[in-house]
């Protein structure tokens, strides 16, 4: 199950929480602090984008020094 960052709209309190992709659909998560299924979702940072070939992607990648060559921007996909 993926990790999601959420703001609650009810507490205005943000948690990272783990849930399947469909609780997260049909809004079934809970707040861990009100209880409350009203959360959004917060992007920590800005979208991440590749142009160009495996080079390009390589220079691009803000995890190229970890991921290495299993790195999925690498692979193109």
């Amino acid at each position: 199950m993926p990790f999601y960052d959420l703001r609650c709209n009810k507490c205005d309190k943000e948690y990272n929480i783990m849930a399947s992709m469909a609780d997260k659909a049909a809004r079934k998560i809970p707040c861990p602090d009100c209880g409350s299924t009203s959360l959004e979702t917060v992007y920590k940072s800005a979208p991440f984008f590749i142009k160009g070939g495996q080079s390009s992607a390589q220079a691009e990648c803000p995890n190229s020094h970890t991921c290495g060559a299993s790195c999925p921007h690498l692979r193109g996909a």
